[in-house]
């Protein structure tokens, strides 16, 4: 037999002595039982402090999964009915939690699901506040870090400047950010583990959404002036999502490995000082590296072909410029790419044609 007990942190909140007697019971009568337990909840610290040395049922247990939101691949299957530019917006601002992709219909337009996530009764609005004050104590300081990381400040220096908080107490209350999964930590692809030029990111997406349009903007909500919010996140949602479809990119491209000139091992985000390069792919036994620009626009030839040259001065500040390198662009269309030499050209046509299914 089956049991599954869900939101158990919360029955733990009505009676403290739950997992007393769950523990009790388990061992004098259920462990030598036909009975798989399965216990859920969606707060993570919670869950870990249940289940933490602690608590009464520690070391019972046999397995433990933290569920992760669903990758892009998987989340499209949500939202059919939208192409594939489109769903990439949906994305940006849903993130990939099953019950927020749920939240939006695939037969309306991106506008028109917006308008009703600005509803000041609605799920996506409200459900940020719900799960993070049950995550983290004194939540001001963490969304004002949060706000900042959101609207690009991503350095810790950034984010101090923009909070007015110390060095000491940014860096604590970041730390309990990754703990907790909101926050993510990224050093440039080549740098080693322990490199002091982090920089910050809101995991996932629906939450770097919230904190870079819905919480800084809370009054327009609350007052109902809901479509003049809309229109401020249209203007500025391609800026948003140039981000969105970097992460979009590093999934794409191990789906085509086989269509590359190598295999990279290694995929992510460079910068050095005032340089950056959206994506380095490479293989370091190989000595094989693939530069990408990553672009939320439609590039004509003469940009294209720009962005390559600009790639190529960039190449010789890298450590690997005497390794084998090609250069690349993923846009979202590339107008006449076919006719583009000297680099690797991809757009959402050739994402579509993955069909973005899994197997």
């Amino acid at each position: 037999m089956v049991v599954v007990i869900d939101e158990f942190p919360y029955l733990v909140k009505g009676d403290r002595s739950l997992p007393s007697i769950l523990q009790e019971y388990w061992d004098l009568k259920l462990s030598n039982g036909r009975i798989f337990l399965i216990i859920c909840g969606s707060s993570i610290s919670m869950m870990e402090k249940l289940l933490g040395y602690k608590s009464p049922i520690y070391g019972r247990r046999t397995g433990q999964i933290n569920l992760k939101p669903v990758d892009f691949l998987h989340a499209r299957e949500f939202l059919p009915g939208y192409s594939l530019e489109d769903f990439i917006k949906a994305y940006g601002i849903l993130g990939g939690s099953p019950a927020h992709l749920l939240e939006f219909d695939d037969s309306k337009t991106i506008k028109e699901n917006l308008l009703e996530y600005l509803r000041s009764d609605s799920l996506l609005y409200q459900d940020a506040f719900f799960v993070l004050r049950e995550e983290l104590e004194e939540p001001r300081n963490y969304f004002a870090i949060m706000e900042a990381v959101a609207a690009g400040k991503t350095s810790l220096g950034e984010i101090m400047n923009e909070t007015g908080l110390s060095r000491a107490t940014v860096a604590k209350y970041l730390s309990v950010l990754i703990e907790l999964d909101f926050v993510k930590r990224e050093i440039p692809i080549t740098a080693s583990r322990k490199s002091r030029r982090g920089r910050y990111y809101i995991k996932d997406n629906y939450f770097a959404f919230w904190f870079r349009y819905i919480h800084p903007n809370i009054d327009f909500i609350e007052s109902e002036r809901r479509k003049e919010l809309l229109e401020l996140i249209i203007d500025d949602l391609p800026n948003y999502l140039g981000g969105i479809f970097e992460n979009v990119a590093i999934e794409f491209l191990p789906l085509i490995s086989n269509k590359l000139p190598f295999k990279p091992l290694k995929i992510g985000r460079w910068w050095h000082k005032n340089e950056e390069i959206d994506l380095v792919a490479f293989n370091e036994k190989e000595e094989k590296a693939i530069l990408i620009e990553v672009k939320w626009k439609t590039l004509n030839k003469i940009e294209a072909n720009k962005i390559l040259k600009d790639l190529n001065r960039k190449s010789k500040i890298l450590k690997m410029k005497e390794w084998e390198q090609y250069h690349g662009i993923i846009a979202k269309r590339v107008k006449d790419k076919e006719k583009i030499k000297g680099g690797l050209i991809w757009d959402l046509e050739d994402i579509e044609n993955l069909k973005f299914s899994p197997e």
